[in-house]
C-alpha cells in the first residue's frame, strides 16, 4: 500500500480546499446540488425542491420542464447566485421581466430557461424553474 507523504498530503487537502471555496456552486438543502428535474441545473443552498423534483416532457422539438424549489433567502441572493452561475453552464442571460416577482431569462442550445422569483413572504421565496425549446 502507498503511503502519502505529509507534505503531498497537505498540498492535496489545500487543493481540494481551494477548489471547494472558489465554486460558485454550492450544494442544495438536500445535498443534491442540482434540481432533479435537471441534472445540470445548480440549486441554490437554502433552496429545497417542492414536489416530486418537476415535470419532464420529452418531445421531438426539445424537451419542457417544470420544477419549482423554495426555501428562507432573499430574492436577490437568489438573483445573483443565477446570474453568476449560469453562463458558468453555458447559459446566455436574456431580459427581464417584472411580473408578481421576478422573472429571468437565458438562452443556450435552442432551449429558454424561465427563472421567477416570487417572494412569499419577508424570509421566504418560491423560485419557478420552466425550459422549453425556442
Amino acid at each position: 500500500m502507498m503511503m502519502l507523504s505529509r507534505a503531498r498530503l497537505k498540498f492535496f487537502a489545500c487543493t481540494l480546499a481551494a477548489a471547494l471555496a472558489w465554486s460558485p456552486l454550492v450544494l442544495a438543502a438536500d445535498g443534491s446540488g442540482f434540481l432533479g428535474a435537471v441534472e445540470d441545473m445548480p440549486l441554490m443552498d437554502g433552496l429545497a425542491e417542492t414536489g416530486d423534483g418537476g415535470i419532464v416532457f420529452d418531445k421531438p422539438t426539445g424537451r419542457i420542464v417544470r420544477s419549482v424549489a423554495e426555501g428562507d433567502v432573499a430574492p436577490s441572493a437568489v438573483r445573483a447566485f443565477y446570474i453568476e452561475t449560469l453562463p458558468q453552464l453555458g447559459w446566455t442571460r436574456a431580459e427581464e421581466i417584472e411580473l408578481i416577482g421576478e422573472l429571468l431569462l437565458f438562452r443556450r442550445d435552442g432551449e429558454r430557461l424561465d427563472i421567477q422569483i416570487v417572494p412569499v413572504s419577508q424570509t421566504h421565496t418560491e423560485v419557478r424553474f420552466s425550459i422549453e425549446p425556442e
